[in-house]
């Protein structure tokens, strides 16, 4: 074996890494949980075979994978294959009505150990009109959205993944790698610091808010009792008049889901300060291949006027475009992205009171577009309604209070319809779930959009 051909399988290896890394701080220093959902309805039953088929071949993909941690300070841990068994059940059986409610209390109700290799789950139930509902539960720990999806179109081309075994990360030869890695992790450490010293230099004179005088949590805590759960619901619009309206008003599918989501902050009377803050998701991988499992980050815009529905989107629009160009053009050279490498220089305690520091936005959009093929069918059958969902659980309600996003949402396109997925966050404002639904259905209603709940 060359030199050269050595490093590119140490290069080539998968680590935990970047949005992998923040999801495992999470849950290590506060006992937070990701859980991504993607629901299933067939209005006819492919059948509990195809559902144990599909079960079997994601356990021999990409997301069935374990935590290895290494034991060379500064080298990132590994993942590698998890030898724990596939587990969900098909055995429920619900009302035609409950379609919602079961998916609802699955996402709540199932508990996944990413860290040990059990990230992931896959459940179905029958309806009494004979319609099968799916769920996959996968930790966002070991998967982002592109990634559970590029999962399941391995699963339905028959392909299974070629994560490494576990006694890859033993042994000298193991050792030798961590090390190698460790020192390619201190450099990006000293390049991410000039980064972002360099920025923090720029800034220093627009700095001069006062810090948070809120108090964080320095260890993981239980979750007390002190306000509502998190709040959800899921709603099907139809795709030709959403594609219409963001046209009439001249924005696009992207706009109008920002200004849906504005509007349903403005709604509830949350306290946004001057300028109403939007986190928009944006994919980052670059194409074939990318095995990471997190790739996705983020972009900020600020409204600062109040939102109409309807309304003209070309301000949204135009915002959008600036910030993703901006984020496509600075690259390496985003603040946000260059925190991680430093932040494995830390204690863990000076961590965690980091991480429960950050502000976050008041409202997230995720924008998932057009499902693929590939994710839409089951035994030869065809969905006919699919949803995409992420939550985070165990933040108690005081830090809800104080640390956004108040709510979250999702969009999924596939043949007539897109299905939005809202996670309402703060305990006073979206805490309860009728009054969650009355807001989203009135804004919905407002931009003319016809739309049913599950």
């Amino acid at each position: 074996m060359t030199v050269t051909s050595w490093y590119e399988r140490v290069s080539a290896m998968p680590r935990v890494t970047g949005g992998d890394e923040a999801y495992l701080l999470a849950e290590e220093l506060f006992g937070l949980n990701a859980p991504m959902h993607f629901v299933w309805v067939f209005d006819r039953d492919p059948g509990v075979p195809a559902v144990q088929q599909l079960r079997a071949r994601l356990a021999a993909g990409s997301i069935h994978r374990a935590v290895r941690r290494t034991r060379v300070p500064m080298a990132r841990h590994r993942w590698v294959r998890s030898h724990l068994p596939a587990v969900g059940s098909d055995t429920d059986r619900i009302g035609d009505d409950e379609v919602g409610t079961w998916a609802d209390a699955h996402v709540r109700d199932t508990t996944l150990r990413p860290i040990d290799g059990a990230g992931w789950q896959l459940d179905s139930a029958l309806t009494s009109d004979g319609r099968r509902v799916v769920s996959l539960l996968v930790s966002h720990m070991i998967a982002d959205g592109q990634g559970v999806y590029r999962a399941l179109a391995a699963a339905h081309a028959g392909n299974s993944g070629a994560l490494p075994d576990p006694v890859s990360a033993r042994g000298a030869r193991a050792v030798t790698e961590d090390v190698v890695d460790a020192g390619r992790q201190l450099a990006a450490a000293a390049s991410s610091l000039r980064i972002v010293l360099r920025e923090a230099w720029r800034n220093r004179e627009s700095t001069t808010a006062p810090a948070p005088t809120s108090p964080v949590p320095s260890a993981p805590r239980p979750v007390p009792s002190d306000g509502p759960e998190t709040t959800l619901a899921i709603v099907n619009v139809d795709r030709g008049q959403w594609h219409a309206r963001a046209r009439e008003h001249g924005g696009t599918a992207n706009s109008l889901f920002t200004a849906l989501l504005a509007g349903v902050v403005q709604r509830s009377g949350y306290p946004t300060g001057p300028e109403l803050r939007v986190c928009i998701a944006v994919d980052n991988r670059a194409g074939e291949p990318d095995e990471r499992a997190n790739a996705s980050g983020g972009v900020w815009i600020r409204l600062s006027d109040r939102v109409d529905a309807p309304g003209p989107l070309g301000g949204i629009r135009a915002l959008s475009k600036q910030a993703f160009v901006e984020y496509a053009q600075s690259g390496a050279e985003q603040v946000a992205d260059n925190l991680q490498p430093i932040v494995r220089l830390l204690p863990r305690r000076l961590i965690a009171r980091m991480m429960a520091g950050i502000a976050g936005p008041d409202t997230t959009v995720s924008n998932l577009g057009v499902a693929p093929e590939t994710a839409l069918g089951l035994g030869g059958v065809h969905a006919n309604s699919f949803a995409i969902r992420a939550l985070m659980q165990g933040m108690p309600a005081e830090r809800r209070r104080i640390q956004g996003p108040a709510i979250a949402a999702w969009a999924v396109e596939y043949d007539e319809r897109i299905t939005l997925t809202f996670f309402g966050i703060h305990p006073d404002h979206f805490g309860d779930p009728e009054l969650v639904r009355k807001l989203i259905a009135e804004q919905l209603s407002s931009w003319r959009l016809d739309h049913e709940f599950w």
